[in-house]
């Protein structure tokens, strides 16, 4: 009751740092920007709203990707627009009146001659993006104003952006707990790890635009996911003309290993009617990965066993990304955009795991290393197709996009295991144990969406209607062998090989209503899914469907106390789907002594989830701050086994439920125009109620702070940037789990106003990232760490050529000018 009393005076306590309104209203004026050649829309044209009396700036937009801009909440008044963009003549709209009988104000279409007393070889248009955009329903993580992530990869990224984790198997999380559905350009994807797994870490960074996070989507978007969305977007030309850059990023961790090298190279052309374009990366990394574990189990004899494990091992990391697409822009209305991506790529591991058995006397009983050789192969392809028909007179569009992700995987494991007498392991190996396993994965997913909307400007309202249909097939071979040791011959591993097939199939149809009455706006949507997830087990001739059909609302209200500030309050419901691996029954043995099996009989997990938030936003400060809670029934969840003979084997499980109510704060604070600071906080309570009598009910405080300060000087051609993060212990189910967060410092120098940049940057200053967990339960206790190479030096250098750059897009003007900012 206390923290439930705590987070609304929390969130309330924001609310009242609002300033008071000076010119609101509920008025609204909008249109459109064309250019008058060729009547396609014109993005990023600086729209302003002015005084009639001083021509001072009351407010400012960018025009969006399809040329339209909006006012909103303006002051019963006249006005006059300013329209102006570099290579355009500027433009001017007057006796623009809005009242309280004519709320709202259509500009209609605005033609846009181009400057043709302007003639120059090259134009900059210079801004500065924040890294972090944080808003009421949406976080953007802008990757390019990020130094310190240069030379790393998507998993980097994600482990900067707030409220996130990402733990030691790639597991992402966000708000404390999770699954989190991760989308490509969003699409679903081999990429994000449609295999079950994640396969960001062989993502560059470099091939990145922005991150988005929206942790209570409407009913448009797929409600899979505890926590949410997170939607990589990739690069993608946005500028007219030749354009192109190239850049490596270098580094190392020590003087005997750990090296990176990185090249990116980008190239596009744009006009009026078409934008071609491509990006391409090579990567090499290598390092180590090392961990320990003890576990301490007691037997209902009362007898006692200790399992102490120490594993070092090397881990390379090498491959290649690319990307090749094109836009056309057809008869009038009509765009047609084909894209493909595709990521090579190689890990090779190695290892060496020393296995010491103790009794309660701590006698050590036994003694074995376990060597290991771990090669991979990976190979995933992105092809997309996109048809966008826009409606007359702005009232709407109509978007198709399909969508074919391939994805195939190739795990070899060659091991062997040495026993030695464990009172004199000075006499050697006693005898040996080799094994050899062959493992292919194939992944394919098939999207098919369709979007509609639209818009009623007489009444402020839009309709939005649509359908999604997502196929996704897997195959699982495995082959396992042991060496005969008589015969020097291999023979296979019966309980060790399997084949097995995954389906899903999810077919959805969605509708939404939204409407702004003044300073309130609502939202209403109803998505209607039916689901069907087969885990087939070929080797064993078992075929289990489970099918169901499942409604989701959501529903979003918001107010403008200013124009620069809102309240808002959502509702969403949500599931969580078991993965295919989650539910792939056969065992993995790559580690004798830490098994892995799925269950073939989970059920979907569910998730009731509001949000109340606040966002102010001014000059120097961009806040934004929420409440939350979330419940879930039928939780899907990580469950360790133990057994006798001092094994035990990671399973999953349906838990009954858990509630958890937490608070994020997000605040960018600018001082002045060189210094920007960037700072999340996110606390969650948690309770787990498993209503299993092996598996108590477990309660706790999550919390983790993200901290990001940059500073440019040197007449605004150098920065500086220190990054902080901090993850304290996060409660699960059997125990604790933290992932020791790093300390970064980076470094950027600019040449000829930008298109030269030299860099260095430095990864875990402290040398303290790693992972630790911590699992206490009746008769079993245990402890692992791991830890893999993560401090390094790197430097960099880019260079950039073409005619236009533009890379303030997303901020609100204010202020004089327009192209010449």
């Amino acid at each position: 009751m206390k923290f439930i009393t705590l987070s609304i005076f929390f969130i309330s306590s924001f609310i009242s740092f609002a300033q008071k309104p000076t010119s609101t209203g509920d008025a609204s004026i909008f249109g459109k920007i064309i250019d008058e050649t060729t009547n396609q829309p014109i993005e990023y044209v600086a729209v302003r709203l002015l005084n009639v009396k001083d021509s001072s700036v009351i407010s400012g937009v960018f025009t969006d990707a399809e040329g339209k801009f909006n006012f909103e909440n303006i002051a019963y008044k006249k006005y006059l627009l300013k329209i102006s963009l570099t290579g355009y003549q500027s433009k001017f709209i007057s006796n623009i009146t809005v009242s309280g009988t004519s709320k709202i104000y259509n500009v209609g279409t605005i033609k846009l001659e181009a400057d043709k007393a302007l003639q120059l070889e090259e134009v900059k248009v210079i801004g500065q993006m924040d890294v972090l955009k944080s808003g009421i329903d949406k976080k953007v993580y802008n990757v390019a104003e990020d130094i310190s992530v240069r030379g790393g990869t998507a998993n980097d990224i994600l482990n900067r952006l707030p409220s996130v984790e990402v733990d030691q198997d790639g597991r992402v999380m966000l708000r404390g707990e999770g699954t989190v559905t991760i989308l490509i350009d969003g699409r679903p994807s081999s990429l994000s790890g449609g295999n079950g797994k994640t396969l960001l870490d062989a993502l560059p960074a470099g091939s990145i635009e922005r991150i988005e996070i929206v942790t209570n989507p409407s009913a448009k978007y797929d409600p899979d996911g505890t926590s949410g969305i997170i939607n990589i977007v990739l690069k993608k030309n946005k500028l007219k003309g030749f354009n192109g850059a190239v850049s490596t990023n270098l580094g190392t961790g020590d003087l005997t290993g750990g090296n990176v090298a990185e090249a990116n190279a980008s190239l596009s052309y744009r006009n009026s009617w078409f934008n071609v374009y491509g990006t391409y990366n090579v990567r090499y990394l290598d390092g180590f990965r090392n961990n320990t574990s003890y576990i301490k189990q007691t037997f209902t004899n009362g007898s006692q066993n200790i399992v102490d494990q120490n594993r070092t091992g090397t881990d390379l990391n090498a491959g290649q990304t690319f990307r090749l697409g094109a836009d056309f822009n057809l008869k009038a209305r009509n765009t047609l955009g084909f894209s493909g991506t595709g990521n090579i790529g190689i890990r090779d591991r190695t290892g060496d795991l020393w296995n010491n058995i103790f009794d309660e006397n701590l006698t050590q009983t036994q003694l074995w290393q376990r060597t290991s050789y771990d090669p991979s192969q990976q190979q995933n392809f992105d092809f997309n197709l996109n048809y966008k028909w826009d409606l007359k007179d702005d009232k709407g569009n109509l978007v198709f996009d399909a969508n074919q992700s391939i994805g195939k995987e190739k795990i070899q494991g060659f091991y062997q295991n040495n026993f030695f007498n464990p009172a004199d392991s000075s006499t050697g190996i006693q005898s040996f144990e080799k094994q050899q396993l062959f493992n292919v994965e194939k992944n394919n997913i098939t999207t098919l969406q369709l979007d509609f909307t639209y818009l009623m400007p007489k009444i402020n309202a839009r309709i939005e209607t649509g359908g999604k249909a997502i196929l996704r097939n897997q195959m699982v071979n495995t082959y396992s062998e042991t060496l005969d040791n008589a015969t020097n011959t291999y023979y296979q591993d019966t309980l060790a090989n399997f084949d097995y097939k995954y389906d899903e199939q999810i077919f959805g149809i969605y509708g939404i209503w939204g409407q702004q009455l003044g300073k309130f706006k609502y939202q209403a949507g109803l998505r209607a899914e039916q689901a069907y997830q087969i885990p087939n087990l070929l080797s064993d001739s078992i075929r289990i469907v489970n099918d169901y059909f499942k409604v989701f609302p959501s529903a979003h209200v918001r107010y403008a106390i200013t124009p620069k500030s809102e309240i808002s309050l959502s509702y969403s419901k949500r599931i969580t789907r078991a993965s295919s691996s989650d539910l792939n029954p056969f065992t993995s043995y790559s580690d004798p002594f830490n098994l892995r099996r799925g269950n073939p009989y989970l059920n979907p997990e569910f998730i009731d989830s509001y949000d109340l938030a606040y966002s102010f936003e001014s000059k120097k400060i961009n806040l934004s701050a929420s409440s939350y809670f979330r419940r879930n029934t039928g939780v899907i969840t990580r469950f360790k086994e133990y057994y006798d003979n001092n094994t035990s084997a990671v399973t999953f499980r349906n838990i009954s439920e858990t509630n958890s109510l937490g608070n994020e704060i997000v605040l960018v604070y600018k001082p002045n125009a060189a210094w920007r600071n960037t700072l999340s906080w996110n606390g969650n309570y948690i309770w787990y109620i498993t209503n299993m009598a092996d598996l108590p009910n477990r309660q706790g405080f999550n919390m983790n702070m993200k901290f990001n300060t940059s500073y440019e000087f040197w007449k605004k051609t150098a920065t500086v940037q220190l990054s902080v993060t901090y993850n304290g212990p996060r409660v699960t189910v059997q125990g604790i789990a933290q992932r020791q967060g790093p300390v970064d410092i980076a470094f950027e120098k600019k040449f000829k106003e930008g298109k030269w940049s030299v860099g260095a940057r430095v990864s875990d200053i402290f040398n303290k990232q790693g992972f630790y967990m911590e699992v206490d339960r009746e008769n079993v206790y245990q402890t692992s760490e791991f830890k893999w190479l993560t401090r390094r030096v790197y430097i960099s250098a880019s260079y950039k050529f073409g005619k236009l750059e533009i890379s303030n897009k997303s901020r609100t003007l204010g202020g004089d000018g327009g192209g010449d900012m």
